[in-house]
């Protein structure tokens, strides 16, 4: 699958919507190990694998060699953590997001490369920079 130039690790419902959102200008991929992750994904116009991305075999299979971007939010943050790392050391991928529930874990990620969002951070973020640290 060498026409795929990014990757959606994880079809819950951010990965579906980011896979959604994606798919407008790129030829996205959309892995999970969960075939019914996959449903009510009628807007979604990219490709479908139903497997585990820890296998090296499923990435590569989903055109991962020539990709330039993978997302990874799957519920594991250790799991995105070690994902990223192979995406980044094995396979040399530009742009890499992972989605870090736990953001203490933000440490751990060693590239500069290697993007991360935290939702707890951007949620503390959102609320002090929008009602301060008092609330009436």
């Amino acid at each position: 699958m060498s026409d795929i130039n990014c990757i959606v690790i994880g079809a819950g419902r951010l990965g579906k919507n980011m896979a959604i959102m994606l798919c407008k200008k790129n030829n996205v991929m959309l892995i999970d190990i969960d075939r019914s992750a996959f449903n009510d994904l009628d807007e979604y116009s990219g490709f479908m694998e139903v497997g585990d991305a820890l296998d090296m075999e499923v990435l590569e299979n989903c055109g991962i060699k020539d990709c330039r971007t993978v997302v990874i939010i799957t519920e594991d943050d250790n799991k995105n953590i070690m994902l990223a790392d192979v995406c980044r050391q094995i396979y040399n991928i530009k742009n890499v997001y992972i989605r870090l529930k736990d953001s203490r874990k933000e440490k751990l990620v060693a590239d500069e490369n290697v993007r991360c969002v935290c939702p707890f951070d951007l949620t503390l973020d959102h609320f002090r920079n929008h009602y301060g640290e008092e609330v009436a």
